[in-house]
């Protein structure tokens, strides 16, 4: 139970620090971006892309995330076919699902399978643009973030998906994203729009090819009608040096449902940023996350709650299990307006370093300005349960094996609520083999 004194918010923009060397190559790279890219024109983007500052570690959102590898040269990028690189479209075996293939920003028709039903309209989001079913808007995180406002800019297809009342998709809907080639910059783009009572589940899995480079930048935008489920499972598996910003900026309407399930498997640089607001009273929000990094890979989790209405509620688990040199980042924050009384909010963060070398930063934020809320966080760093590990190879078990099994015991929960079955198992047979874990078994068997 978190109480806080009643004030104020500062709702206002805030005039952010800029950094003079990392505006000089944020230009360089807009300039990079605009010739290789001589067709997107946006005058109000543009504005933003001056104004804004380009993120550097004195801002507080970017402190623990260094952003270097972003100003690296960029190629143009190809395209390409899953077809030409001898891929499947779908990277989970055997699922029954819809789906739309993009390689390093391209729409991959042949290897796309879109759902054909009465109530449901899905396209590349240039078409949809074009037939004039999507009236691009600018959100709020185009307006404070820079790399947001340059996917506002730059991003040029990806899913458009509509829902109509009352109307549930039959399958679910896998958006694979497919990074090739060497410096590809990759902009997308996602608009999913939930009628009243509507429900569909999303599949967003990025992949890349081992010697890929360069960055993907994705922005998913989501509009959930009045009682309506949205179900958004993510994955990153992308064994390349990508560096990959994915975001989301959902909006809920009254007793609306949104639900997000992210597993990092891999990814050289990796940060996941999250803004939902529940803008309708009674409305609910679940956001969980494990991440696994290796080597000197970074993952950074990055969410923001706002509760606007009264009578929402809130849940996020973020898990992390960091090996060798990795860095971890949770930076997750609650808003709760002065509006939003009877505000139910819960966020926990916890991690477990594998190595001495291992780096995790957490800043778990309240900011609470109504009196009749019930709101807590939390955050746990530690190493493995040395008295576990002892039991579990009193039993036989070799060390390697037991913190597999203790990873899996750590982290199940997270993966027990993809909305998609078969996505987790996926999800588990990837942290395996990248794990070298000759066998990940549910302790409950021994």
């Amino acid at each position: 139970m978190s109480t806080a004194l009643i004030k104020q918010p500062q709702l206002g923009p805030q005039r952010l620090p800029m950094h003079a060397a990392s505006q000089t190559k944020g230009l360089e790279m807009e300039r990079r971006l605009q010739a290789l890219f001589p067709d997107c024109v946006n005058e109000a983007v543009d504005a933003l892309l001056t104004t804004l500052p380009v993120p550097h570690r004195r801002l507080e959102r970017w402190k623990y995330a260094a952003v270097n590898g972003f100003w690296a040269e960029c190629a143009r990028s190809q395209t390409q076919t899953l077809a030409a690189i001898a891929l499947d479209p779908l990277p989970v075996p055997g699922l029954d699902a819809y789906r739309l293939v993009f390689v390093n920003g391209c729409f991959d028709a042949a290897s796309s399978s879109l759902p054909v039903a009465e109530g449901v309209t899905c396209m590349p989001l240039s078409d949809a643009e074009a037939n004039g079913h999507e009236k691009r808007i600018l959100t709020d995180m185009e307006r404070t973030d820079w790399f947001a406002a340059l996917n506002g800019k730059y991003a040029t297809d990806g899913v458009f998906l509509s829902i109509k009342d009352g109307v549930a998709l039959d399958r679910p809907l896998v958006i694979h994203q497919r990074q090739e080639g060497v410096g590809n910059p990759t902009f997308l783009r996602h608009s999913i729009h939930l009628g009243k009572h509507a429900e569909a589940s999303v599949v967003v899995w990025s992949s890349s090819s081992d010697d890929a480079s360069g960055f993907v930048n994705t922005l998913t935008t989501g509009v959930v009608g009045e009682g309506a489920t949205l179900r958004l499972d993510k994955v990153q598996d992308e064994p390349g040096t990508v560096h990959h910003l994915a975001m989301e900026s959902i909006d809920q309407a009254a007793s609306s449902h949104f639900r997000i399930q992210t597993a990092t498997i891999q990814g050289l640089w990796v940060r996941n940023d999250l803004a939902i607001a529940l803008n309708g009273a009674g409305a609910d929000a679940v956001l969980n996350g494990a991440f696994l990094p290796n080597k000197s890979e970074m993952v950074d989790n990055h969410t923001t709650v706002d509760h606007r209405m009264p009578h929402c509620t809130s849940s996020e688990s973020y898990k992390g299990i960091l090996y060798d040199k990795s860095k971890g980042v949770f930076n997750g924050k609650v808003f709760v307006r002065p509006d939003a009384q009877q505000t139910n909010a819960y966020q926990q963060n916890a991690n477990i370093l594998a190595s001495r070398e291992a780096v995790m930063n957490a800043k778990p934020e309240l900011e609470i300005y109504a009196d009749d809320v019930k709101c807590s966080h939390g955050c746990t760093i530690g190493q493995f349960d040395d008295d576990a590990l002892f039991y579990a190879q009193s039993r036989g078990i070799g060390e390697a094996e037991a913190k597999s099994m203790l990873v899996h015991a750590f982290i199940t929960d997270i993966l027990d609520g993809f909305a998609v079955e078969e996505v987790a198992l996926e999800v588990r047979h990837r942290l395996a083999e990248k794990h070298n874990w000759n066998r990940w078994d549910d302790p409950s068997d021994h």
